[in-house]
């Protein structure tokens, strides 16, 4: 009696733990806004949404990159971008990651060394962010104790301007 009744609660306990979905599942998620805006032909303003999940410890860095790519005749164009500056929550400029808070940046992106020019019209973006946690080992001294991220795929859009 007692092997059959500790089998059960066994077998009770195992089905919970397998059918409990974890306090810290991936809510990380970045948007591009649908309307970059091209000026003089190599600068592209964007914004973009982060939304993050809470990690331990002390935020000590955060960003976000965006790159584009368009092509003109034979060649294909390129520009990239990157901030550390948000708003959405009272740990800005870093991000605000609990989960819910949608933490918004303009990013400025200029054409790479060696492009050439972009042009209204149809094009390629792509988005990363990074958010880091950090505990303190003496002055001037941080150890890193989480790290998050999120990236898109190429994705098209269309530059007005």
């Amino acid at each position: 009696m007692t092997f059959k009744l500790a089998t059960a609660i066994g077998m009770g306990a195992l089905l919970v733990a397998a059918t409990v979905t974890p306090a810290n599942a991936a809510t990380n998620t970045i948007t591009i806004g649908t309307s970059p805006t091209l000026t003089g032909r190599q600068l592209i303003t964007v914004s973009i949404t982060v939304v993050c999940d809470p990690l331990p410890d002390t935020p000590f860095a955060s960003g976000a990159w965006v790159s584009f790519r368009q092509t003109s005749g034979k060649q294909i164009n390129t520009a990239s971008g990157f901030t550390e500056s948000f708003s959405g929550g009272p740990a800005a400029p870093m991000l605000t990651c609990d989960g819910v808070t949608q933490n918004t940046a303009v990013v400025q992106a200029l054409s790479d060394q060696g492009s050439g020019p972009f042009h209204g019209g149809p094009a390629l973006v792509s988005a990363f962010f990074f958010y880091q946690t950090a505990i303190s080992c003496g002055p001037g001294c941080f150890q890193t104790t989480g790290n998050e991220g999120e990236s898109t795929p190429w994705l098209s859009t269309s530059f007005r301007g």
